[in-house]
């Protein structure tokens, strides 16, 4: 058990106002803090008993988990709750060691997120989970667990067998305690304890150990768009694809620049050729060569995997005036270089409805609002004879991209 100075000031002053306040008086009624008990504070054996608990994601659903349940310590002399005389009241962490030893916390603060390295003490033996609860039954997440344990294998000295992406991962036994404090504000812990330990069998698997920040945005100069940061192509990161994606018209060689100018590039050295789509030639250092058919293409980039991938996509309009065919060679759209869009002029688009289709099909189509178009959006019913369709985000609209067209 932990009990800080601060809580010895905190029963002095709670003394003192039952002294010199008129409202305190000698029935018993008012609560006094008192140090909890050693072994007061129990957490109850898991349910599962020595059975394994998988918690692969394919097992174990966003909300499965286990149950965890222990008793509520007590901070009072007549068990009265604690709200009153400290602030926020009682909150709990939950501990997991995969060696039984509780002696040396790892430390969130010490994790460099932007290079993957823990940069402190290695011989730690215990992680607290990053949840804070304030019930006394709570259900440990399987991904929180698993993300906790991680932490521990892939940074702790004391972890001989580092998990890999895809490994089958052995059964482990871990050990659980809880612990709970008394918070009275932010970094005020008043007084602390901690239960005794249980312990459970999962079957964990590899994930990155952390919550990785999200990438920025990268700038595509190329000869697609005379290497210009202020109409060039900007790619920004995207969960379904788990990649920097965008819309680019490519037409040979480019480079990415994590700013708009040439202080920094990522070129092709950053990437890996087995990793490249087949229209995807690397240099060295040099400029990325775009070998495909000049045109617009959507571009899935991850530079931490050094892959890049760019697959074509032929637009097309498509409505009621060509009976609805999606496939229809006489309406695909060219990309016009001077105004950065694809375009296509006497259209016979009408009230009666039409949209934008790709390569061909209706898997991706895009429609609704002029000014925010959106997959499966609804028919667009308006009347022009040249319309224009903007797809690729640039450095003026990256905060506030909408695909969007205009009909004249």
């Amino acid at each position: 058990m932990k009990l800080n100075k601060t809580f010895s000031y905190m029963a002095m002053g709670v003394a003192a106002a039952c002294v010199m306040g008129s409202c305190c008086d000698d029935n018993g009624s008012n609560p006094t803090l008192i140090e909890p008990q050693e072994g007061g504070f129990i957490v109850f054996q898991p349910e599962f008993g020595e059975n394994v608990v998988d918690l692969n994601q394919d097992v174990m659903t966003a909300d499965d988990g286990i149950t965890l349940a222990w008793n509520q310590p007590v901070y009072t002399d007549n068990g009265a709750p604690i709200g009153n005389l400290a602030g926020s009241g009682i909150v709990y962490k939950v501990m997991l060691s995969p060696t039984g030893n509780f002696t040396k916390a790892y430390d969130p603060d010490k994790l460099n997120v932007k290079t993957g390295v823990y940069e402190g003490e290695a011989d730690f033996d215990y992680v607290v989970m990053d949840n804070k609860y304030t019930s006394t039954t709570t259900t440990l997440l399987a991904k929180d667990l698993n993300m906790t344990l991680n932490r521990w294998n892939q940074f702790s000295s004391l972890s001989t067998d580092i998990w890999q992406e895809g490994q089958d991962c052995a059964p482990l036994k871990v050990s659980i305690k809880v612990e709970a404090r008394i918070d009275a504000g932010i970094d005020n812990t008043v007084a602390s304890i901690t239960s005794n330990a249980v312990s459970i069998y999962v079957k964990p698997y590899y994930t990155l150990p952390y919550d990785k920040p999200t990438p920025e945005p990268i700038f595509m100069p190329g000869n697609g768009n005379g290497w210009n940061h202020g109409v060039c192509p900007v790619l920004a990161w995207d969960d379904n694809h788990d990649a920097l994606c965008g819309y680019a018209y490519m037409d040979g060689e480019f480079k990415f620049t994590p700013q708009p100018n040439w202080d920094a590039e990522y070129n092709g050295s950053h990437f890996e050729q087995s990793l490249c789509s087949d229209n995807i030639t690397l240099n060295g250092g040099g400029n990325i060569q775009f070998t495909g058919t000049p045109g617009m293409y959507f571009l899935e980039v991850n530079l931490d995997k050094k892959s890049l991938i760019a697959t074509p996509y032929v637009w097309r309009l498509v409505g009621d005036f060509n009976s609805w065919n999606e496939a229809d060679d006489a309406q695909v759209m060219t990309y016009d270089k001077e105004e950065h869009c694809l375009k296509f002029e006497n259209a016979g688009v009408n009230a009666n409805g039409w949209k934008f289709v790709a390569n061909g099909s209706w898997a991706v189509n895009l429609g609704g609002d002029i000014n925010n178009l959106t997959q499966d959006g609804s028919n667009l019913s308006e009347e022009g004879a040249t319309i224009r369709l903007y797809l690729e985000r640039t450095k003026e609209n990256m905060d506030n991209f909408k695909y969007r067209c205009t009909v004249e």
